[in-house]
């Protein structure tokens, strides 16, 4: 019992790498055991495969249920969702189209090579694919697990939810929200149990194929953050140009929250105090109130260079070539995709199990990744904030905002 209460204590980033190498040590010398450690990684994915529906569905209805309901942002609602599906379907595409043509992961081992897997039908008829996207029958939709049609059918209920009187719809939003909760409740406990999960594959893996996988996984971090930092030496530095606002301010204010993001791995623990300190900078208020919880479901810039990395990673890695037109669904998969990505520590993990199955990725793929998670999360989390400073930015711009001089000198509330 002791070694549980010490183990609890211990951050779940330090839990993966221990169960990293425990994997990599167990595996070298009782490598009999595959299918065990391959047991353990396969219940793992099917506990998260279990809460993927329940999560996105609810979401989705919650955040379009939102939007529509606030009638008085009309204008400013517009052209922020404008600006938040522009900037997140352009950063996807370049990230995806970049790792692709540039070969990021080609040669890597992090699983069996050489598969022969289409993500996308090569031949895919244009109607067809956009017909596919609309649920003619939800129930079936559901039980298949089918993303897109479900995310449709989400979109519409949310608009009709927030198109009725509040006092009408109110009631099941609320009720839709505690589903959220406890939906969230059971994907950090599922989280608490990734270790276990890491252990599995890694186990599997190394039993199987040796350790030359674990050299992919440290080129994985590298080419992430090398991704992360053309977000932010280049990407971000352009917008902020064309809009005409001063992108090393922003910086240099909300340095502290940037850290705070960077160490906790969560946006969502830097939420009140971003909104606290934006406000203090003098930001225009009706913009922060309304952007910022906005943004951190549909303004994920740093989640959207990661997922399109990652996705090209793995299927460079197990031998899986995308179509032009498989690249452009995958591109519109995770833009759709990622507006669902969980403001948690770790929540990366449900986003690309969901797209997985849609591209013809093995999940395995997804968990081996999953274990260096602890690293590429810190840069993507920290990028999310940014992402939402700039974004108040530029849109109270559009708005005829003037941050007063006086205010904007000031220095950020800092946290540590």
């Amino acid at each position: 019992m002791k070694i549980f209460s010490l183990w609890s204590k211990v951050s779940l980033g330090l839990q993966l790498l221990i169960a990293l190498v425990l994997g990599v040590l167990v595996a070298l010398v009782w490598p009999q055991f595959s299918a065990f450690y391959q047991f353990l990684g396969q219940a793992f994915i099917s506990l998260i495969n279990m809460v993927i529906i329940p999560l996105v569905f609810p979401v989705v209805v919650v955040a379009v249920a939102g939007v529509i309901g606030k009638k008085s942002f009309g204008k400013l609602l517009t052209k922020s969702l404008l600006y938040f599906f522009g900037v997140t379907t352009v950063i996807t595409l370049l990230f995806v189209f970049a790792a692709y043509y540039l070969g990021f992961g080609q040669g890597v081992n992090i699983g069996q090579t050489g598969g022969n897997i289409d993500g996308i039908a090569k031949s895919i008829q244009l109607n067809e694919f956009f017909l596919s996207f609309i649920p003619a029958n939800i129930v079936k939709s559901l039980s298949e697990g089918a993303l897109l049609p479900i995310i449709v059918f989400a979109i519409f209920l949310g608009y009709g939810l927030g198109s009725l009187k509040e006092d009408k719809s109110q009631k099941f939003i609320d009720l839709l929200q505690i589903w959220i909760e406890a939906i969230y409740k059971i994907v950090s406990v599922i989280v608490k149990l990734s270790p276990i999960g890491i252990f599995g594959f890694i186990a599997k893996d190394v039993a199987t194929t040796g350790v030359d996988k674990l050299v992919g996984l440290g080129q994985f971090v590298a080419g992430t953050y090398l991704a992360y930092a053309v977000l932010a030496l280049v990407i971000f530095p352009l917008i902020a140009l064309i809009s005409g606002v001063p992108y090393l301010t922003s910086i240099r204010q909300n340095w502290s929250l940037l850290t705070l993001a960077f160490v906790s791995g969560s946006s969502s623990v830097v939420l009140p105090p971003l909104l606290k300190d934006l406000k203090k900078q003098g930001h225009d208020e009706h913009v922060i109130d309304l952007l910022v919880p906005l943004g951190y479901t549909f303004n994920l810039e740093g989640a959207a260079v990661y997922f399109s990395v990652a996705t090209i990673f793995i299927a460079h890695a197990y031998g899986i070539a995308f179509s032009i037109s498989g690249l452009f669904f995958t591109i519109l998969l995770l833009t759709l995709v990622g507006k669902t990505a969980a403001t948690v520590p770790s929540g990366a993990i449900v986003v690309l199990l969901a797209a997985a199955p849609q591209l013809g990725l093995p999940v395995e793929g997804v968990a081996l990744i999953f274990a260096v998670d602890f690293f590429v999360n810190a840069g993507r989390t920290a990028l999310n904030v940014l992402g939402q400073a700039l974004t108040v930015s530029v849109i109270e711009k559009t708005e005829g905002h003037v941050v007063e001089e006086s205010k904007s000198s000031k220095l950020a509330v800092r946290y540590s």
